[in-house]
């Protein structure tokens, strides 16, 4: 994680700021560390770049302990802290998921393979650009981010751009097309007499993408700290558990004027901010905050 986004942060239970105790620091980035609430009731781990923020956070690692157990730890504290409350829970990406957000980077696909986008992934994108064209951007937040595509169609347009979810694994997946130098690579499809698809990452705009774990209730952050917040309907642990609370979090976290970006799974009773509604794209739906 980017360190100057620890100054955003805020407890999921106390909204209380977060101190970093890092221990390894690199490029600006906190690869591994600890946050440490200034109520001194709090401390969150940071992991291969990840800050882990759900509210409830034994929960999460006994439901998810594979994906830590699994993972490398440098540091013996961060080591013992996540592996003593790891369970025997499984987590684990769906690839499907994968292929469909980041086909159309492949490079000299077969013939007869799909390179085409998900159109939920089109009209985030187009509406986003359309209502930020002409207006100064700075930091967005991607509610449900799954493997992080939609957090990658954002940095164009937004300095720092934070995706999160509920799942570990996505996360991790997420993080590592962010990260990765070389090439990426996809299964290829059955017939095509080839094992792999390279993916041409250098299309992809990655500059100041960031990930973590957090839930869509119990948003880490301080009042009105983002411009933009995009409101999935879930992600890829299923819808949310509370939709009303994770639209309240969304509009509590936005700075004023900024803009929340919501799919019409979530659009009961078309519920709009006071500002009403600025913009519609496809299954998404957009309303400025006062």
């Amino acid at each position: 994680m980017r360190r100057d986004w620890i100054e955003w942060l805020a407890c999921p239970r106390t909204r209380a700021s977060y101190d970093l105790d890092p221990v390894r620091v690199a490029d600006g980035e906190v690869v591994e560390g600890f946050l440490v609430s200034q109520d001194e009731r709090d401390v969150r781990p940071v992991m291969a770049g990840v800050a882990v923020l759900p509210r409830d956070l034994g929960a999460h690692l006994r439901e998810q302990g594979n994906v830590y157990r699994r993972s490398p730890i440098n540091d013996p504290r961060l080591g013992r802290f996540l592996l003593g409350q790891a369970g025997s829970g499984y987590s684990v990406v769906p690839f499907d998921e994968v292929v469909a957000s980041y086909r159309d980077l492949a490079e000299d696909p077969p013939e007869g393979y799909d390179t085409s986008r998900p159109a939920e992934h089109v009209g985030l994108a187009n509406l986003a650009e359309r209502l930020h064209a002409e207006r100064p951007t700075r930091r967005a937040l991607v509610v449900g981010c799954g493997v992080g595509r939609a957090v990658f169609d954002l940095c164009e347009r937004f300095d720092a751009v934070l995706g999160i979810d509920r799942s570990i694994a996505c996360v991790r997946r997420a993080r590592n097309v962010a990260v990765t130098v070389e090439h990426f690579f996809l299964p290829a499809p059955k017939g095509s007499g080839l094992k792999e698809i390279p993916l041409d990452l250098g299309r992809l705009p990655r500059a100041g993408a960031d990930f973590a774990v957090a839930d869509a209730e119990a948003l880490p952050f301080h009042d009105g700290a983002l411009d933009l917040v995009v409101l999935r309907a879930g992600d890829l642990m299923g819808a949310w558990r509370d939709p009303t609370a994770a639209r309240a979090e969304a509009e509590r976290v936005l700075a004023p004027g900024g803009t929340l970006i919501w799919h019409d799974d979530l659009a009961s009773g078309d519920r709009a901010s006071a500002a009403g509604s600025v913009g519609v794209e496809g299954r998404w739906h957009a309303a400025r905050a006062p």
